[in-house]
């Protein structure tokens, strides 16, 4: 399991920096931006092959990519150089990125929807096409009768129609062994399990309804755009949250989820079903997007204020070498951050 987590990880990881820097790269190419080098990951340089004009590189450190284009760290005279054109188009190849992040999650979540998959924002009733219940396991809690009959998150109970129905069924049978079914990476699978007396819990373990919906190719689509658009307004609500507390002791760091948690959340995805898995990575995209359009230096909401800046004033308002200070710090700052974070979460791990 270790394995397939750790290879859906790095597709995922992979395919939003691929999109992400895409975007960029497509951009500046429509822009006529001449660009020197197209990157996945962050140096040293693994492979590199160029191309026409472009230098293609895969670097060692998956975490991240880039675009370098003529005349973005320096001014350049030629035509076709990042800072000669105007900040209009020069916008537009800042943001371009996080723009293909949402589109990613409509995508993915179009996809979802065509193989059948929970809504995240959307009501499932109110979608029409196929629609198919299940009752799935959420929560294991330790030392439980579920955790000794290794039942595991996102396993599904066969046989029956709700979670209320599995939940009486349980207490019913409070401290008798009984023999339940469960649907388990497409194989079904039988369990004896000795139920605890405890009337509040004899499985110990959290029960959920879900109810999947399948919709055909042009339904889909619609379906997972909507519920893209939905779920970014809702995870921009719990952004401004974070930022409104972010110096309010104890609240930010539970809840950022570094490589670490990512990584544990990809498993228990992968466990979940190939639904999920997509689901989980459009919701990554959109995070990724988000994170990335913040006013902050190093990121594309960065850059973006100081174009804008410039826009409005029509003249450049800091000096390009001052900029890139600026953004370089903003760069070590997130790495260090970064490091902190995952550092945090090995701790507690260990």
């Amino acid at each position: 399991m270790f394995f397939l987590t750790l290879l859906a990880f790095l597709l995922i990881l992979s395919l939003l920096v691929f999109v992400h820097e895409l975007g960029h790269f497509t951009m500046a190419k429509l822009s006529g931006v001449k660009v020197e080098e197209f990157a996945f990951g962050f140096q040293p340089k693994l492979f590199c092959k160029k191309y026409g004009e472009t230098k293609y590189c895969i670097n060692a450190i998956p975490f991240g990519g880039y675009v370098k284009m003529l005349g973005e760290e320096k001014s350049s005279e030629s035509e076709r150089s990042f800072s000669s054109k105007k900040a209009r188009y020069r916008l537009a190849i800042v943001v371009a990125g996080v723009l293909m992040n949402f589109i990613l999650a409509g995508i993915l979540l179009s996809i979802g929807f065509m193989i059948g998959t929970t809504p995240i924002r959307l009501d499932p009733e109110k979608l029409g096409g196929h629609k198919e219940s299940e009752v799935i396991i959420a929560e294991i809690k330790a030392d439980s009768a579920a955790q000794k009959a290794d039942l595991r998150q996102g396993d599904i109970v066969v046989g029956f129609t709700d979670a209320s129905e599995f939940s009486n069924f349980t207490h019913l049978s409070s401290g008798k062994i009984v023999q339940i079914e469960i649907l388990r990476e497409g194989s079904t699978i039988s369990k004896n399990i000795q139920l605890s007396s405890n009337e509040d819990g004899p499985l110990g373990a959290a029960i959920a309804d879900v109810s999947k919906v399948k919709l055909p190719f042009f339904k889909a689509i619609a379906a997972g755009f909507k519920d893209a658009t939905l779920t970014t307004w809702y995870i921009v609500g719990l952004l401004w949250g974070f930022i409104t507390h972010i110096f309010v002791p104890g609240e930010v760091g539970k809840n950022i989820a570094g490589p670490v948690k990512i990584f544990n959340i990809t498993g228990e995805a992968v466990q979940m079903g190939i639904g999920y898995l997509i689901q989980f990575a459009a919701l990554l995209s959109i995070n990724v997007g988000l994170v990335n359009i913040l006013p902050l230096p190093a990121l594309d909401g960065g850059r973006a204020v100081f174009i804008l800046a410039e826009g409005i004033a029509r003249r450049k308002i800091i000096k390009s070498e001052i900029e890139n200070v600026l953004h370089m710090v903003g760069f070590i700052v997130l790495m260090v951050l970064i490091a902190a974070i995952t550092l945090r979460e090995i701790i507690a791990l260990l």
